[in-house]
């Protein structure tokens, strides 16, 4: 970038499970590769809010509303998940950094995760599993369990989101003769890869008629709680709900008691209000519950791509070009 002589990154990607943490080898690879850019890699925030006043680049989470004053040569902030919520604080929704996120990063394993799911629904796998702990032959339990059986050549998935992860999923879905519905802010005159698009006042209608409810959306003011109890109302009793989005998508109590009344037949659920899910929570519980610790992401090639796209930018902005994955910061993705 012209101005700045030895362009200083910040890498701050520090998580408390250490599968979300940045791999040694790819900053080294960084650094190898960008020799003429300072990359420092501060062991904790301490350490990182030290740093941040000579960072032009911060790649992770470093900056938070109470340090965001010093970051005065900020001018870009890379993070490698999707979801921003933690830096739409004030300070930085006015400013002039440029926020990008790992849009796209996640959508063939979340995708896939989501297929796995609704694969093991139909063939009712986790309740196959749960007898075979008790070592009982569950040939007539399996049988008579709601709902029955299924094929998903016919259904109905119903998408909310259509963005990277809800496009991976709708391709994957229809492979198997499955119909695909999304809801989405703005729908496309083509709906590829989704077979309609519907506008979001659409969706009580989806909710009538979806087999399948995979949630995929960003969390904004308008999506928070945007399935709350009338909505659930409206599902049929034989639907299923996946959530990867984001656990607020959700109010969870209200699911809670639609899952233990059986007004819905199950749900797979990723994220969830709080996270890691609390002991007492009654979801750990049911047996048409599957709960997956925030995994949907992960994948073999996550961290390859993630550094590949902080790459592809890092370059972009060395040469003042415009960057991959910019956030709008009001509207929040």
């Amino acid at each position: 970038m012209r101005g700045v002589e030895r362009p200083h990154v910040l890498e701050f990607i520090r998580h408390r499970h250490g599968v979300w943490n940045l791999p040694p080898d790819q900053l080294d690879g960084l650094r190898r590769e960008f020799p003429s850019v300072v990359i420092t890699s501060p062991r904790d925030q301490e350490e990182a809010d030290r740093a941040l006043p000579e960072a032009d680049v911060v790649l992770g989470w470093a900056v938070n509303p109470s340090n965001f004053a010093t970051a005065s040569r900020v001018k870009w902030i890379q993070v490698t998940a999707a979801g921003v919520t933690p830096l739409l604080f004030p300070a930085l929704v006015e400013s002039d950094v440029i926020l990008t996120n790992g849009r796209g990063l996640h959508a063939t394993a979340m995708a896939e995760h989501a297929l796995g799911v609704i694969l093991s629904f139909a063939r009712k796998l986790h309740l196959a599993r749960d007898a075979q702990r008790e070592r009982r032959w569950a040939h007539l339990d399996l049988w008579s369990e709601r709902p029955a059986f299924g094929e998903l050549a016919g259904t109905t998935l119903g998408l909310v989101g259509l963005g990277s992860v809800g496009s991976a999923t709708a391709d994957r879905a229809r492979a198997p003769g499955m119909r695909v519905i999304a809801v989405r802010r703005r729908p496309a005159s083509d709906p590829a890869p989704a077979d309609e698009q519907w506008g979001p006042e659409s969706l009580p209608r989806l909710l009538e008629i979806a087999d399948w409810l995979v949630l995929a959306a960003p969390l904004t003011p308008e999506t928070r709680r945007m399935i709350g109890r009338g909505e659930i109302a409206r599902m049929r009793r034989e639907a299923l709900l996946i959530n990867l989005g984001r656990g607020q998508l959700v109010d969870e109590a209200a699911l809670a008691e639609a899952l233990a009344s059986g007004r819905i037949a199950g749900a797979a659920l990723d994220v969830f209000e709080d996270e890691p899910l609390p002991p007492e929570s009654p979801l750990w519980s049911l047996p048409q519950v599957i709960v997956t610790p925030h995994i949907s992401g992960l994948g073999p090639r996550y961290w390859e791509r993630a550094v590949d796209l902080f790459r592809q930018n890092l370059r972009r902005f060395l040469r003042s070009e415009p960057l991959m994955n910019v956030v709008d910061k009001r509207r929040g993705y």
